[in-house]
């Protein structure tokens, strides 16, 4: 194993970010979202995009010509406690075509006509399981808690200071982050597109994991708006090039503000409010179907094989037993949401989980697993379920129950998010990664909570460095998670990668707060192993591929 040290990338962000009114340019009056690619496989892609009519759109790609079918997207109606002023007159047209008879690896130019208006970009389909793109190797970006809402326009997150500050005293204006939520996650997204351009360039395909709190709140549309402005929209178009994987979290099935109806239990997290909200992530998403007999829980946990890759996603959104001490929402009833599957052991996600890692250490493949909830954690959902200050009403700590199966069954590693902070774990042979650092806030470890699995974290590991008004290094940031996995010519086994990055913003000395430009870097945290070449693992994953990396 390897452990490089960080880099300072000469990659330079400068990207003008206007304040943005409620106006949508003349495109938006065709497409409410622009087209979007979902479901990556070897052979085939599926494109998705939203309109205001009802007319057919039409796709070509690879030499053939596809006409949509589009469908009113009802369960995209908004929410009767939201401004008038941010909300479209009616629901808009969802159309999805699967595009097939693609090549594996391979990238196509395709084109979306709506109305008249003509939007054109690239897709790359996935490697062959196993396999890798010509420029042997493919790109993962993880990330979550952007938690999208126009709000976050003009708020600027708390920005508590590292503990000690051996570059000088810290600024009295540096009490909130300089940058605002939807700036910080703009440059998070424009500089994973940058770094996906990179790696599709040199063919290597590229898929993005989103590791849920998508939105502020999920029964809100005017968030599920802004999201899409971000990815597919007027903020930018990072999902037209680089398909979306997305998994729920909290936030995700939140109604939001209660409904002015007093006959309408929209709000927080009622029954018929997280049932609007998995409406809205249903008609966003597509996933490879997970055979549920539940129809609504279909596409709410996932497997993806990227390559040698393959990403297994869980739904944690409402686990356990209701209120029990391994409740993962104790804001909500089992009995109130059927339509949210459970994780418990006996469900029916438990029993596909346990089959999947089964399957995926038999073929050899390089397993990663993928949540919301962080089970190790010193931010404070690692709190016991519970209510009150010496508990969380969305705890991770019920997770830990997955961490034996985990390591018997080889995985190398877990993304989640939930904390709003970049934090490594080790346990059990297995590398735990919470990356909730997309675009909401920059918190610190909870007082006095201690995660004895910790191997870095942000706010302890990444100390702040000043030059009089100017941050020079260290702090928390908006970032990701990047995921390369390369082949090695001499066995045909695989390098693994895993990369912490965050976007730094370049201050001016002389003003304070003031942002000049953005920096791609790397906290002293990058993750490297090698992976022999496909073939049955052993059980357990504490070897030398996966021995801890000290900080």
């Amino acid at each position: 194993m390897s452990h490089r040290l960080p880099a300072r990338v000469a990659l330079l962000l400068v990207l003008c970010v206007s304040a943005v009114d409620g106006a949508e340019p003349d495109v938006l009056r065709r497409f409410r979202v622009r087209p979007y690619l979902l479901n990556p496989a070897p052979d085939a892609m599926t494109v998705r995009w939203f309109s205001e009519t009802d007319a057919p759109g039409t796709l070509e790609c690879n030499g053939q010509t596809l006409t949509s079918e589009p469908v009113l997207a009802r369960d995209l109606d908004y929410h009767d406690a939201e401004p008038a002023a941010m909300q479209h007159p009616a629901p808009p047209f969802l159309h999805s075509i699967r595009v097939t008879k693609l090549e594996p690896a391979t990238s196509y130019p395709y084109s979306v006509t709506q109305d008249g208006e003509t939007l054109k970009a690239v897709l790359t389909t996935a490697p062959r399981p196993g396999d890798v793109g010509r420029g042997g190797g493919v790109r993962l970006f993880l990330y979550g808690d952007a938690a999208a809402q126009p709000e976050s326009r003009e708020s600027h997150a708390e920005w508590p200071p590292s503990p000690s500050l051996p570059g000088g005293p810290r600024p009295r204006w540096a009490k909130a982050y300089p940058a605002d939520e939807t700036t910080g996650y703009r440059m998070n997204l424009a500089l994973m597109a940058a770094r996906a351009a990179e790696s599709l360039r040199a063919g290597n395909p590229a898929v993005a994991c989103l590791l849920g709190d998508l939105v502020e709140n999920g029964g809100e549309q005017r968030d599920w708006d802004e999201f899409w402005r971000h990815n597919a929209g007027t903020f930018g178009t990072f999902a037209a090039r680089v398909p979306l994987a997305a998994l729920p979290g909290d936030h995700d099935i939140h109604g939001g503000p209660a409904s002015t109806d007093p006959l309408r239990d929209l709000g927080g997290y009622s029954g018929p409010a997280t049932l609007r909200a998995c409406g809205k992530f249903a008609a966003y998403f597509e996933h490879p179907t997970n055979g549920a007999t539940d129809e609504r829980h279909d596409g709410r946990y996932w497997r993806l094989d990227f390559g040698p890759v393959t990403l297994l996603a869980l739904d944690t959104t409402n686990g356990g037993g209701d209120d029990g001490a391994d409740d993962t929402n104790h804001l909500l009833d089992r009995k109130d949401a059927p339509h949210i599957p459970d994780y418990a052991a006996g469900s029916e996600q438990r029993v596909w989980l346990e089959r999947e890692l089964a399957a995926a250490r038999e073929r050899g493949a390089i397993t990663f697993v993928a949540f919301h909830h962080s089970p190790f954690t010193s931010g404070r959902r690692g709190l016991p379920p519970g209510s009150g200050v010496r508990f969380s009403e969305h705890s991770g700590v019920p997770l830990r129950a997955l961490a034996d199966l985990f390591r018997d069954h080889g995985v190398r590693a877990v993304f989640t998010a939930h904390e709003d902070m970049y934090e490594h774990s080790f346990a059990g042979g297995v590398h735990y990664f919470d990356v909730g650092v997309g675009g909401d806030g920059l918190r610190a470890p909870h007082p006095g909570l201690f995660n004895d699995k910790q191997i870095f974290v942000a706010d302890d590991h990444a100390p702040e460095r000043w030059n009089g008004e100017a941050l020079v290094s260290g702090g928390k940031h908006y970032g990701h998670v990047e995921v390369d996995v390369t082949r090695k010519d001499e066995d045909g086994g695989f390098t693994v990668t895993i990369v912490p990055v965050h976007v730094f913003p370049i201050l001016d000395p002389a003003n304070p707060g003031t942002i000049t430009g953005w920096e791609r870097r790397e906290y002293d945290d990058v993750l490297t192993f090698d992976v022999a070449a496909a073939g049955p693992q052993a059980d357990g994953a504490a070897t030398d591929a996966t021995a801890p990396v000290e900080p």
